[in-house]
């Protein structure tokens, strides 16, 4: 059962690398080895989950960057994952948010500016909201997402909220970007 409610929450929580349909891929612009590390909280079922998350890019080329995703959930290694982006067309939050073999559909909602601190340092954010709703794993579930994002940032995120409904549990999380960087090859 755990694992299909987190691959139920996999589907609310994918919008958090969202970028702005109308704008240029922002991923043309990462270098390998940039990455960012989030603090994540959890609560679900009464509990508190933490951990953190950490995106990597870890291969580009003129056509496809790679994502590799890894943390730690209450000090449990999860596994990683990678995600290929197309640079060669504009990215689109929607589609990146919907995995494979998923009937879900994710709405924009608002967008608006902000400042967040997050990490020690305060950043200019855009911030967008999504609705997210579908089945996956023979789960029903429903989110909503308000990401916020940074231009000068490699990695965009800065913060990222969620509330959802996946069988029959509320899921409340929160990522706040912890520490962005370079990593030596």
């Amino acid at each position: 059962m755990k694992i299909r409610l987190f691959a139920a929450l996999l589907i609310a929580v994918a919008p958090v690398a969202a970028r702005a349909a109308d704008e240029e891929n922002p991923y043309k612009k990462v270098k390998v080895g940039e990455f960012a590390t989030y603090k994540m909280t959890t609560k679900v079922a009464g509990m508190a989950i933490e951990g953190t998350i950490t995106q990597t890019i870890s291969a580009k080329d003129d056509k496809e960057a790679t994502l590799k995703v890894t943390g730690k959930v209450n000090g449990m290694d999860i596994p990683a994952q990678e995600q290929k982006i197309d640079l060669t067309k504009p990215y689109d939050p929607t589609k990146a948010a919907v995995p494979t073999g998923t009937d879900a559909k994710v709405e924009k909602l608002k967008e608006g500016k902000e400042k967040i601190k997050a990490g020690g340092k305060e950043y200019d954010c855009k911030w967008e909201s999504y609705k997210v709703t579908g089945k996956t794993m023979g789960i029903e579930m429903s989110a909503e997402v308000k990401v916020w994002q940074a231009k000068d940032l490699p990695l965009q995120m800065v913060k990222m909220e969620m509330t959802a409904e996946a069988a029959g549990m509320k899921i409340e999380m929160e990522m706040e970007l912890s520490e962005t960087g370079h990593k030596a090859d």
